[in-house]
């Protein structure tokens, strides 16, 4: 049954506050084979990938246009002192789980308990929907750890208030997170002469940078011309 438009006007403003309405589209599959050959011409002395044109590599820039992710604004920091984290999922989201453990929560547990939102829920479980479509949204695709599993409740935390959860320079920290992790694995590669290991972070960013970058690649329905414009969605939701 479709929910009341005023919740799902509720929930609409929350996700565009926190800046996270345009991101599902951009799930999508993984092309494994091109991850992995991005991955071994990644050169951690200059954060770049080598290809046999010259050195290239994801900007800031290719972050806003490909998620329409702020890439300006307040850096995505959390202060993680020791902190009861059972309190504090119990607070933003309404319960927690009874396994919880070091901040970590699976994601298994959000999809379960925050599918689908009560009829005449009030302004207040509207919210605790919200941060938690957010969270995971922030565990699976922008922040993964390598299990693909579990976040971190430090995220929960920048979605306290739905006015500054917005301000967040988001796209900027994606970023830094999948720089990290792919330097992380071409460290795992050099080490055990292997092929690497799981990558974290948003690694469809990776794809879409690819697909944006090199055309002769990407499907054909993606590739335009058009010119992209301050109001244009992001070129990753096409």
């Amino acid at each position: 049954n479709r929910r009341p438009p005023e919740e799902e006007a509720v929930e609409e403003d929350n996700k565009h506050a926190a800046g996270t309405e345009q991101l599902v589209p951009m799930t999508g599959c993984i092309d494994a084979s091109l991850i992995t050959a991005l991955v071994e011409r990644w050169r951690l002395e200059t954060s770049t990938f080598h290809m046999p044109v010259g050195e290239v590599t994801i900007t800031l820039e290719d972050v806003a246009t490909l998620s329409g992710l702020p890439i300006d604004g307040e850096a995505v920091i959390v202060d993680v002192p020791d902190r009861e984290w059972s309190e504090t999922c119990t607070r933003l989201l309404g319960h927690a789980p009874n396994d919880l453990s070091g901040g970590v929560v699976r994601l298994s547990w959000l999809r379960e308990h925050f599918n689908n939102l009560p009829p005449n829920a009030s302004t207040e479980i509207t919210g605790q929907f919200a941060r938690a479509y957010a969270l995971s949204l922030i565990g699976f695709m922008l922040f993964p750890d390598r299990t693909g599993a579990t976040v971190h409740l430090q995220y929960l935390l920048l979605l306290e208030n739905w006015q500054t959860a917005g301000g967040y320079a988001w796209g900027a920290a994606v970023l830094a997170y999948l720089y990290r992790d792919m330097g992380r694995s071409v460290l795992h590669m050099t080490q055990s002469s292997s092929t690497g290991g799981d990558l974290g972070g948003w690694v469809a960013l990776l794809k879409l940078w690819a697909c944006e970058r090199f055309p002769l690649i990407a499907p054909r329905n993606t590739v335009t011309d058009e010119p992209i414009t301050a109001d244009a969605s992001p070129h990753g939701a096409r």
